[in-house]
């Protein structure tokens, strides 16, 4: 089970590793939500920041959280922790529900989620499924909820795979919260594949 794990967190780990590289080297357009204080859309980025952000090494804060389900009541997805970098070893950012992500460092943090969904036919015969990811984000005590993610799966045989995904840049402070809300919940496949649904957390920098 462990060497499986790792195996795992290996791949994810390496594929996660090639998207960064590439979008470094293009990065000039970032999709920030317009009302979250330090998160603001960004349509032209500073050169001198992002060569600034990308000469750093590797912060150790760094963390992969693999799906396991999903709470009916909300649609949050719930997490388990695949592999982690912190640098309290005995420390989760994971709350006690295990949906809740709580950061410990200031800093700016690359946020990469991947949402896979198994779709059958519905009952109705409609053929389109709508599929998000929603991210609330918790700052300074307030609430924020912006759509991350969005598409339209035409849905012609059962079962059919579907994949969704989004890259963010995020500026947090210590305490702040994340969790992430999917549609449809309940068509999320969290079977334990290699690229299996999984939300990966790096903290790049100090400040932008």
């Amino acid at each position: 089970m462990d060497t499986a794990r790792a195996a795992r967190a290996h791949i994810i780990w390496t594929s996660i590793a090639l998207v960064f590289i590439l979008t470094a080297s293009c990065l000039t357009y970032v999709l920030m939500p317009k009302q979250v204080p330090g998160c603001q859309r960004i349509s032209i980025v500073n050169d001198s920041a992002i060569e600034s952000m990308f000469r750093q090494g590797l912060s150790r804060e760094h963390w992969l959280f693999t799906a396991r389900g999903y709470n009916p009541t909300d649609d949050c997805l719930i997490w388990e922790d695949e592999w982690h970098g912190y640098s309290d070893k005995t420390a989760s950012i994971l709350d006690h529900t295990n949906m809740l992500m709580v950061i410990r460092e200031k800093g700016v943090y690359l946020v990469y989620i991947q949402v896979n969904f198994q779709l059958n036919l519905q009952k109705d015969n409609s053929s389109t499924v709508e599929l998000k990811i929603l991210v609330d984000f918790i700052s300074d005590g307030e609430k924020q909820l912006f759509a991350a993610a969005q598409d339209t799966q035409v849905v012609t045989d059962s079962p059919q795979d579907a994949k969704l995904n989004t890259f963010l840049l995020m500026k947090m402070q210590p305490t702040s919260q994340l969790s992430v809300r999917v549609f449809p919940s309940q068509s999320v496949n969290c079977k334990p594949q290699p690229f299996s649904s999984f939300i990966t957390i790096i903290k790049w920098a100090d400040d932008w």
